[in-house]
């Protein structure tokens, strides 16, 4: 078998200036050259960029603004209970300085002559029995 390469000839500047940009291909050194495909596919990315962050900024002016709504009324809420919670605490302090033994003793309550009063050490046993 005979091989057959294909030989061209080019004039000596020509195959100077070939030589010189197969070695900046080869190094990755070729420059890189904007053209209007490439330019266009950028103006599009800038522009759903810009879309996206204008969403974005949008969505969080929105949910800023309906947690400050949704204070106010927390707020409104909180000051309408604690005004309650006074009242409350008022006519409790009222009702529990109402109370004298004689009240007691019309309930029925009486005095205790042995108080038993509960300990806080450990027992042995799980109840605490009496035969009073």
């Amino acid at each position: 078998m005979i091989s057959r390469t294909k030989t061209i000839s080019l004039p000596a500047n020509a195959y100077a200036r070939q030589q010189r940009s197969r070695l900046r291909g080869g190094l990755g050194l070729r420059r890189w050259q904007a053209g209007y495909e490439n330019r266009v596919r950028f103006f599009w990315a800038l522009v759903a960029i810009s879309i996206l962050s204008f969403s974005a900024y949008i969505y969080a002016i929105n949910v800023t603004t309906r947690n400050i709504a949704t204070r106010q009324v927390l707020e409104r809420q909180i000051a309408a209970v604690s005004t309650n919670l006074d009242s409350l605490e008022f006519a409790y302090i009222e009702l529990k300085n109402d109370i004298t033994i004689e009240l007691a003793r019309e309930y029925g309550f009486r005095e205790v002559n042995n108080p038993l009063y509960v300990s806080r050490a450990p027992s042995a046993s799980l109840s605490f029995n009496t035969l009073d």
